[in-house]
């Protein structure tokens, strides 16, 4: 059995940096190299999470880190109100070329929650040049993240993230999120029926079309459940709505989008074409902070034909540093075929996965790609999740990181209080080699979980 012990991690109360947890101690780490991290006494961990989702081409890329000091050396910023560059001009038909349907202009910003922002304002400027300036309101799924900022809070289905700030947050309406594991719609039973995605036009017809501005999803739900994949006809259904209704559909591809569920943006999957695209982490893979939308047609020529600028902006709009890393980002991902990688080792990883389930702990085990979630339960059978205070995720992975694997564990994932989860979603290089490390491990973490809870 694979096992070593943590010392020496930085404890969070001491010194000048404000830890997110300050009863929480933490490794330090000095350096990366491909889906690994090395803290300060050498020892190395698999970034089973790729940074946060973000390193998907792994780290140490001398490739990425040159053209980020050559262009900084050439230009490192303009102020997009007043200037463009040549960088941005060359990076937003590359990513229209990728996009689906008719979404080919983009607007760059700084990460994934700038990018939420931006689109709900887009999309309510869209909808006052077109005089209907009642619509206003978003309305988003339960178990869904879509950013940190308040709106993008507001729209995000957890509620152990929004209820600290709830007076601060806009009152968006929510609907279910699609995850027929836990589904308590009427007729799911486990397998999809599409209530979920009905209760789309019900919430639009309770809140009055004139008044509902957009929808935005993920298309594969990852805060609240652990790879909550839909079923074919779940999009289809939302696009139709949407259409009948005059509501822009956002999709939120910042964790799916550049290849991680092994399509460059996950709506791929279904063939359905949303209005907006949000994207961030994979576009820099990590490297510089980088988010952005790509819009459609109809949006940009609204906003020519009203004659209107976008009353918007952020500082590092158009970025031209990080407009170089996604464009060196692209290229590799094109060159290394990294896309057809990820949809070998998917089908590797959910084969290996499927040995998971033999583990009375687990009551379902999901993928797409290179993202699988494992779901611990107390019984099977009912799917009773275990009680909260037995803190299976957090000790689930801290069994792991002791093994020198790094996974996600969340609780709260049944009902918000109890049930728990592990989460696999490495940066997109991995090897089989890795892959069948990683699962040893998580096995290992499988075993000892289920001897622990007397099953």
């Amino acid at each position: 059995m694979r096992v070593f012990l943590r010392s020496n991690t930085m404890t969070a109360d001491k010194g000048n940096l404000f830890h997110r947890n300050l009863q929480q101690g933490y490794p330090v780490i000095v350096r990366g190299e491909g889906i690994y991290l090395y803290d300060q006494e050498g020892r190395r961990y698999i970034d089973g999470i790729a940074g946060a989702g973000n390193v998907t081409l792994g780290h140490g890329r001398k490739r990425i880190a040159a053209a980020m000091a050559e262009q900084a050396e050439t230009l490192a910023y303009c102020f997009s109100a007043f200037f463009t560059n040549q960088p941005a001009l060359d990076l937003a038909p590359r990513i229209a070329a990728l996009a689906p349907g008719d979404l080919n202009s983009c607007y760059f910003v700084s990460g994934g929650s700038e990018a939420i922002e931006t689109a709900f304002k887009l999309a309510r400027q869209y909808h006052l040049q077109k005089g209907n300036s009642q619509k206003h309101k978003v309305i988003s799924r339960w178990r869904g993240y879509h950013g940190a900022t308040l709106g993008a809070m507001a729209a995000s289905g957890l509620p152990a993230q929004r209820n600290p700030f709830a007076p601060l947050l806009p009152d968006f309406p929510h609907i279910a999120a699609c995850h027929p594991y836990r589904c308590a719609l009427a007729g799911c039973e486990g397998v999809c029926n599409l209530m979920c995605a009905r209760q789309l036009e019900e919430t639009i017809l309770q809140e009055g079309p004139e008044t509902v501005s957009a929808f935005v999803a993920e298309p594969v739900v990852m805060a609240g459940a652990a790879v909550a994949v839909p079923p074919d006809g779940y999009f289809a259904e939302i696009r139709e709505i949407c259409d009948r209704y005059e509501v822009l559909f956002i999709a939120d591809e910042i964790i799916t989008g550049f290849g991680r569920t092994g399509r460059v943006f996950a709506m791929d999957h279904w063939g359905v074409v949303p209005d907006i695209i949000a994207f961030g982490k994979a576009a820099s893979s990590g490297y510089i902070p980088l988010g952005g939308l790509v819009i459609s047609d109809e949006i940009r020529q609204v906003f020519f034909d009203g004659g209107e600028s976008f009353a918007h902006v952020f500082t590092y709009v158009n970025n031209p540093v990080a407009m170089r890393v996604c464009g060196t980002v692209l290229d590799i991902i094109a060159e290394e075929g990294i896309i057809e990688h990820v949809v070998e080792m998917g089908e590797y990883l959910a084969e290996k996965a499927e040995g998971f389930k033999q583990y009375a702990c687990v009551g379902d085990v999901r993928s797409k790609g290179l993202m699988m979630g494992i779901e611990l339960v107390r019984d099977k059978q009912t799917k009773a999740p275990f009680a909260a205070q037995e803190g299976m995720a957090a000790r689930g992975t801290s069994l792991a990181l002791q093994r020198g694997l790094h996974i996600a564990g969340v609780p709260g994932v049944a009902d918000w209080v109890r049930g728990d989860d592990l989460r696999f979603y490495p940066p997109l290089v991995i090897t089989r080699e890795q892959i069948d490390e990683a699962v040893g491990i998580i096995d290992e973490v499988l075993d000892e979980l289920t001897r622990e809870a007397g099953l």
